[in-house]
């Protein structure tokens, strides 16, 4: 083999791993890019996703429900109970919600349409911070918006978190702060009495 030939192939070689490197950074930087595009910049709104013509009730009983989650297979008669009522969420989604202690929450989404039961992964309960008003899980039947605000299994951060219900689960879209009112809890001064 020539000098020449030798050090063309070493050439290519190095060349290769650093051409793989460039294009790497590059489709990353592309994801990224519109990633961010997507998201919104302010919180959105429940009129931002207004419901379409698939997401309308299906006429006729609903099909057997499907717990397959281990949350949905833990609250199961509070969902079972919910599947049974109309829906209110989404359009043809049902929002099954339960108590789990003092300004705690948890919930499962049942799509009636299929009878699927849709839990957060991981999340077992959604609690509130003091001097927040705000619902816990908030939604309504005309949007595909769907906001929790508080904190998940007590742990930080907490904040407004806004999912997007996708016709098969829901994807989180836009994380705010959570506004807390901020609470006096230092002691009353009494005035001692006349004397």
């Amino acid at each position: 083999m020539t000098p020449k030939i030798r050090e063309t192939r070493r050439a290519s070689r190095l060349a290769f791993p650093q051409a793989l490197a460039v294009a790497s950074a590059l489709s990353l930087a592309l994801l990224c890019s519109a990633a961010t595009a997507a998201a919104p910049k302010a919180p959105p709104k429940f009129t931002d996703y207004p419901i379409t013509a698939r997401d309308q009730p299906r006429a006729g009983p609903h099909p057997p429900l499907q717990l397959t989650t281990r949350t949905a297979r833990r609250y199961t008669t509070v969902i079972h109970n919910a599947y049974k009522e109309p829906p209110n969420f989404a359009g043809h989604l049902r929002v099954a919600s339960w108590g789990c202690g003092t300004d705690c929450r948890n919930f499962a989404v049942l799509d009636q349409k299929t009878g699927q039961a849709y839990t957060l992964p991981g999340v077992d309960a959604i609690v509130g911070a003091m001097g927040n008003d705000d619902e816990r899980v908030d939604f309504r039947l005309d949007s595909r918006l769907l906001i929790i605000s508080g904190s998940f299994n007590e742990k930080p951060p907490e904040g407004k978190f806004y999912y997007l219900w996708t016709g098969q689960r829901l994807k989180r879209i836009f994380t705010g702060p959570l506004p807390v009112e901020t609470i006096d809890t230092s002691p009353v001064e009494t005035q001692a009495p006349a004397r």
